[in-house]
């Protein structure tokens, strides 16, 4: 009794649970947590989680994986992936961010082989499909709603069309349900083939209107990657359908397949280049970050570094030009826009070759279902159908991921292992099996086994549901935070900590909000929480210039107590404080060279170096490190001056600021000769005439100096300095 109650209810949660899932994977999203898309994360945590103790619970129950016991083929490359993950995880110098992405490999692996062993059905994987074609639609509607949104209405803060707060995040680009073009150009690429056969078969408007508006929405993500993607795949589907479903001559299939080729390579193509012509930086940004990656997978080619340890370890790989191309330096990048080149870092050769020997496995698996279909007359069958949709897509979303990072997010990911489930259920349909049902274990044993499974599976949900709350709480965290209540915003971000360990950003805003406050013991607080999140991510954007940052403070507190010493003529404590001022100027120094070794162009160090060595009264070494940062780029770049222009202002305030030093030093004539130089990159600016002006002030060039005044009143008639210059001329 006990036996059946759990096959039939343990049985539907899966045939009915797996459709819904990947349905709310990709419809689903909210916008009261800090990430749009830690709904899908939590749907496929705690979802996948459920579903597949669930189909263990099952499996322990009836016949213990006799589908995939009886096909090695299918089930052995996925566990050998598996098994690569958990090698990985194991040697892994970072735990907290390997058991993540473990644990999403474990998902995504037990999910596929779940679909392979519960959808080997016409029926039920016809329900899985068109739960996947409903939630289209709606992903399609959205995406619609977004582009007349973004055509005919306001930009924020003014309302629109679409009804949400993030209306328009993206510029021109649609983004629908997903929170990001490219996630969402990778579902799209991976439905489109998939509709397009299905249409193909059925013949329902229904099904082309819908193709139609897939097609729609992928131009309109302006996501080069997904437009690959859907290249790659019409001219799969295009290659599969001439040679597996039309039974036409061979003279016919070659002319339809050139024909087809032509026009999907020069439109694909022609797209791109124009796209790439308004936007160079995107291909500048990933070969920067690819070449990088080269240079991290040498450091440990065979077995790799640690499965998803690469945002760990990239900054201090991360190329100079990557600074130019974001316009920013408090910015972190994830993951390399490779997926094969993320798994060659992440698990080496071994790795790698296992990931490769699985794509060919199931893709041969798919072509030889095609061709068995069309042995026996199937192939004008739903499944053969279905089948040559897969495939097609498959290849779509593989090609898509040469290029981009979309695998690597939950909503990508959950579908290349549908795939590859599918592909292994569509082939269990005609090979010949028979039921075993094996009781290897006493029925005492195997209620304890289930109840093992239940128990984990409610502990992970649990935690799961835990770094929901803790992306809620971070969310509140940096609300307070940016108010300035800082004990609020502490008090969350402890919160946050407590549901999510591996969570770093709130390690990283917590440090900063004890260095924003500074109150007593704020400065150790700081330290301590840059050294937990060093832990993590020893590198973590600008962690390690803002600790020089804290010590710089410290520095200037105790040169103040020991100047103030000095006057009162208190030796011992004058002592006392200089002791501790050059201790905190050996820390400062340690720690912005250590962030100049990171990120070597943001200006910011620089200056702050120079300007602890001015206040120490080492003119040399400032001069030294101004001449460091205006030679970064030709000394780190292949193409500085493709660079350079970039950030001309920066280089300008540096000659600046090399002007200035000199003005201090009374060397009027090296001062102005910086000042032009300033003037050279930035022609007229404010802060170069004026700095300009006050040396022909100050060495009494009467004549240069008004007609640098008159300049000023020109360009910039309301400043107050220049009307205060004026005066003088």
């Amino acid at each position: 009794m006990i036996s059946n109650v759990i096959r039939k209810s343990f049985s539907k949660i899966v045939l009915y649970g797996i459709p819904l899932f990947y349905f709310l994977v990709a419809v689903s999203f909210y916008l009261g947590t800090y990430d749009s898309a830690q709904i899908k994360i939590t749907i496929v945590q705690i979802g996948g989680i459920f579903l597949i103790c669930s189909w263990l619970i099952l499996k322990f129950e009836e016949d213990l994986f006799s589908n995939l016991r009886q096909n090695p083929i299918v089930t052995v490359p996925i566990l050998l992936f598996l098994v690569s993950g958990l090698i990985s995880y194991l040697f892994s110098y970072f735990h907290y961010a390997s058991l993540n992405e473990f644990l999403r490999r474990l998902i995504y692996c037990l999910l596929a082989l779940s679909i392979m062993d519960m959808f080997a059905d016409k029926k039920n994987i016809n329900r899985l499909i068109n739960f996947l074609i409903f939630a289209t639609y709606i992903v399609c509607i959205y995406s619609v709603i977004q582009f007349l949104d973004i055509q005919f209405f306001p930009p924020p803060p003014d309302k629109g069309l679409d009804p949400f707060v993030w209306r328009q995040a993206f510029g021109n680009k649609i983004f629908s349900t997903f929170g990001n073009p490219n996630f969402l150009g990778d579902f799209l690429v991976v439905m489109s083939p998939i509709v397009l056969a299905l249409f193909f078969k059925k013949r329902k408007f229904h099904l082309f209107f819908l193709w139609v508006l897939i097609t729609f929405s992928t131009i309109a993500t302006y996501s080069k990657g997904a437009w690959i993607g859907y290249g790659l795949g019409l001219l799969t589907f295009a290659f599969l359908f001439v040679n597996f479903i039309l039974n036409i001559q061979k003279s016919k299939r070659i002319f339809i397949l050139i024909i087809m080729s032509i026009l999907t390579i020069t439109t694909i193509t022609g797209a791109i280049l124009i796209q790439l012509k308004k936007r160079p930086d995107s291909a500048s940004f990933r070969t920067c970050t690819w070449l990088s990656t080269l240079e991290m997978i040498n450091t440990n080619p065979v077995l790799g570094t640690g499965i998803g340890t690469f945002y760990v370890t990239y900054p201090s790989f991360r190329r100079p030009e990557i600074f130019f191309i974001e316009g920013a330096h408090n910015t972190e990048t994830d993951h390399c826009e490779n997926e094969y080149l993320e798994v060659f870092y992440d698990e080496g050769m071994v790795g790698i070759g296992i990931f490769l020997t699985l794509i060919a496995v199931f893709l041969s698996l798919g072509l030889r279902n095609l061709a068995y279909f069309r042995k026996r007359n199937l192939n004008d069958g739903t499944l053969a159908y279905l089948q040559l949709g897969i495939i097609s897509a498959m290849v779509a979303q593989l090609g898509h991921n040469l290029v981009c990072v979309s695998l690597r997010f939950v909503s990508s990911g959950v579908m290349l292992w549908l795939l590859i489930g599918l592909i292994g259920a569509i082939s269990f349909q005609y090979i010949k099996k028979e039921k075993i049902d094996l009781t290897l274990f006493p029925a005492i044993v195997k209620r304890i086994l289930q109840i093992i499974i239940f128990l984990m599976m409610s502990y992970l949900i649990f935690i799961f549901y835990g770094f929901f709350e803790a992306d809620e709480l971070h969310a509140t965290a940096i609300y307070y935070s940016k108010q300035g209540q800082w004990n609020q915003s502490l008090e969350f971000f402890d919160k946050t900590i407590g549901k999510n360990p591996s969570f770093i950003m709130p390690r990283y805003f917590k440090a900063n909000n004890y260095n924003d406050r500074f109150q007593p013991e704020d400065m150790n607080n700081a330290l301590r929480e840059y050294e937990n999140l060093w832990k993590l991510a020893p590198n973590y954007v600008q962690s390690r210039f803002l600790v020089g940052a804290l010590y710089t403070k410290l520095w200037a507190e105790y040169n103040l107590q020991y100047r103030t010493f000095l006057a009162k003529k208190d030796d011992k404590n004058a002592e006392i404080a200089l002791k501790k001022r050059d201790e905190n100027f050996e820390k400062a120094v340690k720690y912005y060279n250590q962030y100049k070794l990171i990120d070597p162009i943001f200006p910011e160090t620089y200056y702050r170096l120079a300007w602890l060595y001015i206040q120490n009264g080492d003119y040399k070494k400032a001069f030294a490190e101004y001449e460091e940062h205006l030679n970064a780029p030709d000394k780190l770049m292949s193409k500085p001056d493709y660079w350079k222009p970039r950030r001309k202002n920066e280089y300008a305030f540096t000659y600046i600021n090399i002007g200035s030093l000199y003005f201090i030093m009374n060397n009027f004539a090296k001062a102005e000769e910086s000042f032009n130089k300033s003037l050279e990159i930035v022609p007229n600016s404010l802060q170069g005439l004026k700095s300009l002006a006050a040396v022909y002030d100050k060495t009494n060039q009467k004549d240069k100096f008004n007609q640098t005044v008159e300049i000023l009143k020109k360009l910039y008639p309301n400043d107050q300095y220049v009307l205060t210059l004026a005066l003088k001329s």
